[in-house]
């Protein structure tokens, strides 16, 4: 009889310490949590949090990669990689790609692969928000020293109704924009990069929302609905940006990219204020395609 107790024991124990993933979409980012909800245990603790928000861990980076991150079991978007690890499609490459790494096709070749980011939307680290601010007669190449989070663009509580894209605020934190702009949510949830006819990015899953007013919330001076002199002195005629087909996802991408930017022109592009760039490959402006490839996209020569 013991031994039975110990076997059952034993299986229980192997049970207990299997990595288990999030079962739900939004996992633990409910929006509309319950009187008795066990959903704060996940990320919190009253009494020995790690950060001032009363965090399990030490940053609020290292609390999203403790499940979206490198070796994580909590949810099948591993942000850090760029790469989806759910059952169906395992290893393909997220829409938004990577901050370490990205899974996509940089070359438009039809072989996606993975790579060493080349530029990211930084997180908790100081940088320059570029185009932030009203359109000025003087030289105002953006806000400086902007420290990013990943709540600052995402819910970690999730939206109530559930009704917004990947949990996006309808206002950035921080962001002195006027009014929100709630992003609505797919009616069915695709995470993966999808690829068209000619191997670019496919980003079609966002027409008829405005993502670009979204992201015009911080970079406010890249919205564009036509190329008229807008009077800036630096952000003074900009591509179209407000327009279906013609918006911020169509050339970039959110996380980061391993696109690479070394040739003799794309390499050069100096930053807004003046500032030279990067050394070669890692000028890469979270741009999808290597060097200028995501011109070549629309406007491919006759």
């Amino acid at each position: 009889m013991r031994r039975w107790h110990m076997l059952i024991f034993l299986l229980l124990g192997v049970v207990l310490v299997l990595p288990t993933t999030a079962v739900a979409d939004n996992g633990p980012h409910q929006g509309d949590f319950n009187p008795t909800t066990d959903a704060c245990a996940g990320c919190h603790r009253a009494h020995r949090g790690q950060t001032d928000s009363l965090l399990v861990e030490s940053s609020q980076s290292a609390l999203c990669y403790s499940c979206h991150g490198t070796g994580a079991s909590g949810a099948d978007t591993n942000v850090q990689d760029g790469v989806w690890e759910g059952a169906q499609g395992t290893g393909q490459g997220l829409r938004g790609g990577g901050f370490d790494f990205a899974v996509m096709d940089p070359e438009a070749d039809g072989n996606p692969v993975s790579g060493s980011t080349t530029s990211v939307h930084d997180i908790e680290v100081a940088g320059t928000v570029w185009g932030h601010g009203s359109v000025s007669s003087t030289a105002n190449p953006g806000k400086a020293d902007v420290v990013l989070q990943c709540g600052s663009c995402h819910n970690p509580h999730g939206i109530t109704g559930g009704d917004a894209y990947r949990i996006l605020r309808p206002k950035p934190k921080d962001s002195d924009a006027a009014q929100e702009v709630l992003v609505p949510d797919d009616q069915t949830k695709i995470y993966t990069i999808s690829y068209t006819n000619n191997n670019y990015r496919d980003h079609t899953y966002l027409d008829g929302k405005n993502i670009s007013q979204w992201c015009a919330q911080c970079h406010t001076r890249y919205l564009a609905g036509d190329t008229q002199d807008t009077g800036d002195a630096i952000f003074k005629h900009g591509h179209v940006t407000d327009d279906n087909s013609r918006k911020c996802m169509a050339c970039h991408v959110a996380h980061g990219t391993s696109a690479v930017m070394d040739g003799a022109y794309s390499s050069a592009v100096e930053w807004p204020d003046g500032s030279p760039p990067q050394s070669g490959t890692q000028n890469s402006r979270l741009l999808s395609v290597n060097n200028r490839g995501v011109c070549y996209q629309c406007h491919e020569s006759p």
